[in-house]
């Protein structure tokens, strides 16, 4: 699908009680090229491409938890695609692909930045999230989500991404032995340029695949936002850091800048608004609640957005 603006704006997805914002901020007329949906409602009612392991769909359910709908998997425990507390997606509307996409002259790539889940089983789920190119590399979270017992629905995030020459929070399961972190830096990016198979299971090891167990798999959405920028340069060489940020963030630019820096929560909710003008500038987001944010940064010609996770 092919997005043209020319003013800067939100654009929001709602999904009934759930709420989707993809961020998506022009100065001036622009064209980007997405062939993916990059998130999952469930509320047509259908699995949206979601499968067990053997592309089997049995014990896979769409439930109401009114107003919403959201995807069930029953796990049986017996030794097979059905008992194993996995599911994944080959499905190219949804998450098979190219999960990068440019802002300005940097590529992004798409992330699974929230999932609303819940957790009827009387252990800790342990979720970790799997990618497998055309290329046959995989790559997992190397931290797992954990969803504690008999939890009610909450959004869940996670950071994970590719910063030359490193991997963060990700593992290749893939054989490396002799390869230098240059050569599986680019199999990682290789894998991402087409990736054939996204996975979502439970496992307390760095491992693609999911534990074998009676218990249920309960997802309402699966999030991922896109972050557009105008043309101008001006912000392109903009760094945050660290992330993800315990108390202080810092906003460092390549010259001294005035800027408006707005931080908005999942629910589009505005939570801090802050002007700044030096070269490198440092804000307190101690008081925020752990997960995902979004950062609009924006000045009198450009503006950007990022994303962050408060741990």
């Amino acid at each position: 699908m092919t997005l043209k603006f020319n003013y800067c704006i939100f654009i929001k997805i709602s999904l009934k009680m759930k709420t989707l914002f993809v961020v998506v901020l022009f100065a001036f007329i622009n064209s980007v090229s997405l062939s993916q949906s990059f998130y999952n409602d469930f509320e047509d009612d259908t699995l949206q491409g979601w499968k067990n392991t053997d592309d089997s769909t049995t014990l896979l359910t769409i439930e109401e938890n009114s107003p919403n709908k959201y995807l069930q998997k029953e796990c049986d425990g017996t030794n097979s695609a059905v008992g194993e507390m996995a599911i994944i997606n080959r499905d190219e509307n949804y998450w098979a692909g190219d999960y990068f996409y440019e802002v300005i002259d940097t590529n992004e790539l798409h992330t699974i930045d929230e999932m609303l889940i819940k957790n009827d089983n009387d252990f800790n789920l342990h979720l970790r999230l799997g990618f497998k190119g055309q290329n046959d590399y995989i790559v997992v979270t190397s931290e797992p989500i954990i969803v504690p017992p008999l939890s009610d629905w909450n959004f869940y995030s996670q950071s994970y991404y590719l910063e030359f020459p490193l991997l963060y929070n990700l593992s290749v399961i893939n054989d490396t032995t002799g390869m230098t972190i240059f050569e599986i830096y680019d199999k990682v990016q290789e894998l991402f340029e087409n990736v054939v198979e996204f996975k979502i299971f439970h496992n307390e090891e760095v491992l693609y695949e999911g534990e074998t167990l009676n218990g249920t798999l309960q997802i309402e959405s699966i999030i991922s936002f896109t972050l557009l920028a105008n043309d101008s340069q001006e912000l392109s060489k903009l760094i945050i850091y660290p992330n993800p940020i315990n108390e202080i963030m810092t906003i460092k630019f390549p010259s001294a800048t005035i800027a408006e820096v707005v931080i908005y929560n999942i629910l589009g909710e505005e939570t801090m608004r802050n002007s700044i003008s030096d070269l490198s500038n440092q804000i307190d987001i101690s008081y925020l609640k752990s997960g995902l944010y979004l950062v609009s940064i924006e000045t009198e010609t450009s503006a950007i957005t990022k994303k962050i996770i408060k741990l």
